[in-house]
C-alpha cells in the first residue's frame, strides 16, 4: 500500500467523551475499563479546527451531565464540523430531556443507536442488558421526536448475529433509518481482546456480499458508495488485506475522555496530551505516523475509510461506477 500524503489536518475525530458505561457489551470491555477524572467541556477548546465530522462516543456519552456543554464548545472549536452520537440507547428518558437542546445547536447534528439485531434476544444477549432492545427503539423514537433528522442504527456483527444483518437493514430501510455497520474488532487501547467473538466466516462473506448487492441495486446514489465499504467487510470476510492504506493519524484521530491523542483506537500508539496542540504532537510524535504506514492491522471501519473516499471523490466515484455498472448488468 502506498504511504499515505501529509494532509492539512485532522478532518475525522472520535472522541470519548467518557469511558463509564451502563452496558456490558460481549464484544467491547469499555465497561471493565478503570475510570479517571474526565476532562471538562473547556478542554475540547484544543481540538483541531479543521474537523468535519466528529463522532461524541464512550462508554455512553449520555451519562455525562455535561454533554451539552460539550458539544456547544466542540461546535465553537470546530464550527463546520458534523457532530454525531453514539449511543447504546440504554437512557432513552434522558435523550428525550437532552436532545432538544443538543438539536438547536446545529442543525447537522446526527445521532447512532446500537442495534445488533432484528431480535430482543439477540440483543439483550450481546449487550448484556435484559430490556435493551426495546429501550434501544425507545431511544431513535426520542431521538426523532426532539427533531434530530439524522438518526440511524448501528450495527456490529459478532458471533451469533450474522443472519440477522440483513433483516435489520430491511426494517432500517422501511423506517427511513440510516444503517451503519461494522464487525467485532479486537484493541488493547479500546475495544480489548474478542478474536473469540469473531463471527462465522461464511456467514459474514454471504451476509456483506448479499448486502453490497442490494445497495448497488439501492436508487440511492449514498448506498452506491456504502457498497464500496461494504466491499472492504467482504474481503475482510475472505482474509485478503485491505486495499488501502489507512489514514489514521493525518486525515483521522482517536481522542480518549482523559485528552489523550491517539493515530486510532485500534492500537495503542500514543500522540500525547492534546493540549500541546494538534500540530506540535504530530511534529513531536514520527514514530506513530511511521507505525500507522507500517501497520498490518487487519482492521476495516468507516471511521479511516471515509476520510479516504471523501479525499479522493473522483477516484472513489470512478470505483463505484464501475461496481454499479457490474451490478446492473448482472456480473457483480
Amino acid at each position: 500500500m502506498p504511504r499515505m500524503a501529509k494532509s492539512d489536518g485532522p478532518r475525522q475525530a472520535i472522541v470519548a467523551v467518557t469511558y463509564r458505561c451502563n452496558s456490558h457489551c460481549a464484544m467491547c470491555d469499555v465497561w471493565k475499563k478503570d475510570q479517571a477524572d474526565e476532562v471538562e467541556p473547556s478542554f475540547y477548546y484544543h481540538l483541531p479546527p479543521s474537523l468535519r465530522e466528529i463522532n461524541l462516543t464512550g462508554g455512553e456519552p449520555f451519562l455525562r451531565d455535561d454533554l451539552e456543554t460539550i458539544v456547544a464548545v466542540t461546535l465553537e472549536r470546530a464550527p463546520l464540523a458534523r457532530i454525531l452520537l453514539s449511543t447504546n440507547g440504554l437512557l432513552p428518558d434522558r435523550i428525550r430531556r437532552v436532545a432538544p437542546a443538543l438539536r438547536r445547536l446545529s442543525a447537522k447534528l446526527g445521532a447512532r443507536v446500537s442495534i445488533d439485531g432484528i431480535r430482543a434476544e439477540t440483543h439483550d444477549r450481546i449487550r448484556g442488558v435484559p430490556g435493551a432492545f426495546d429501550k434501544a427503539w425507545a431511544s431513535v423514537a426520542a431521538l426523532r421526536e426532539a427533531g434530530v433528522r439524522d438518526v440511524g442504527v448501528a450495527y456490529t456483527m459478532t458471533a451469533g448475529n450474522e443472519d440477522e444483518l440483513l433483516p435489520l437493514y430491511e426494517r432500517a430501510r422501511e423506517m427511513n433509518l440510516d444503517f451503519t455497520y461494522a464487525v467485532v474488532h479486537s484493541s488493547a487501547l479500546f475495544f480489548g481482546e474478542h478474536h473469540g467473538e469473531m463471527p462465522d466466516r461464511a456467514m459474514a462473506e454471504r451476509g456483506w456480499t448479499e448486502l453490497r448487492r442490494r445497495q448497488l441495486r439501492s436508487r440511492r446514489v449514498k448506498d452506491w458508495f456504502r457498497a464500496y465499504f461494504t466491499g472492504g467487510l467482504v474481503d475482510l470476510a475472505r482474509g485478503k488485506p485491505r486495499k488501502i492504506a489507512c489514514p489514521a493519524g493525518r486525515d483521522f484521530f482517536y481522542l480518549d475522555p482523559y485528552g489523550i491523542a491517539y493515530p486510532c483506537h485500534v492500537t495503542g500508539w500514543e500522540f500525547g496530551d492534546l493540549t500541546e496542540g494538534w500540530d506540535a504532537l504530530v511534529a513531536r510524535q514520527p514514530a506513530c505516523l511511521r507505525s500507522v504506514d507500517e501497520c498490518r492491522e487487519a482492521c476495516w471501519m468507516s471511521c479511516t475509510i471515509s476520510p479516504l473516499m471523501r479525499r479522493d471523490l473522483s477516484h472513489t466515484s470512478g470505483l463505484v461506477l464501475r461496481d454499479w455498472l457490474r451490478a446492473r448488468t448482472g456480473k457483480l
